[in-house]
């Protein structure tokens, strides 16, 4: 009589382990993207180009992610994506906008993604943290590095054991530190300490996961 008992008891210990095993297994993934970039705006004091702020045209961009697994839920992930816009300003009410130059954008990033679900459909969410490359294309200008960070969330869905899509949204987030141009616009009321400017992004993206 009791080692049913026994058996049962461990049964029972052992269920949640065993609902937990069923979910995404342990797999490299390599994800060429495609993606829709909007938004992001250099402040006029940041950037020697124009006293006007100056903001890049949402464009298509291209990225590519590799996805090292650490469990069965969490993996390491690198990301490269690179986005070719244009800089624009505006010229204010009923004036429109003008293009000032050609910009290549791009994100060199490390992080942890942390997923769920299970073994054919797997909700996800991401961060990390890298540097931003901006580098617009003018004569004697140079490409500058900044800090960066992203946050993301998405869903992967897989048709077979290594093949599936990548659905997500990502934000990114970059320093472009302080310059002493932008001290009459954004000082602190109490020190008169000046902020840095940030640089903000928001993607779309679609990827064929390659797992492993």
């Amino acid at each position: 009589m009791k080692r049913p008992i026994l058996g049962l008891a461990l049964i029972l210990a052992l269920a949640p382990l065993a609902a937990q095993a069923q979910g995404p297994l342990y797999r490299v993934e390599l994800t060429p993207t495609a993606s829709y970039r909007f938004g992001g705006t250099i402040q006029g004091g940041d950037n020697s180009l124009s006293n006007s702020d100056l903001k890049v045209e949402d464009s298509s961009a291209y990225g590519l992610t590799f996805d090292i697994p650490l469990s069965s839920r969490m993996q390491l992930e690198l990301l490269a994506n690179r986005q070719s816009s244009e800089l624009r300003f505006d010229q204010g009410l009923f004036g429109g906008t003008t293009g000032i130059a050609d910009v290549d954008v791009s994100y060199y990033h490390l992080g942890i993604l942390w997923q769920w679900g299970d073994y054919r459909i797997s909700p996800f969410f991401t961060a990390s943290l890298g540097v931003a490359n901006l580098d617009p294309k003018v004569p004697g200008a140079s490409s500058e590095n900044r800090l960066s960070a992203s946050l993301g969330g998405g869903v992967k869905v897989f048709f077979s054991d290594n093949v599936g899509l990548r659905f997500e949204g990502r934000g990114f987030f970059s320093d472009l530190g302080n310059n002493g141009n932008n001290r009459d616009r954004r000082c602190d009321y109490y020190n008169d300490n000046c902020y840095g400017n940030d640089f903000t992004q928001g993607q779309a993206s679609i990827g064929l996961i390659l797992a492993f």
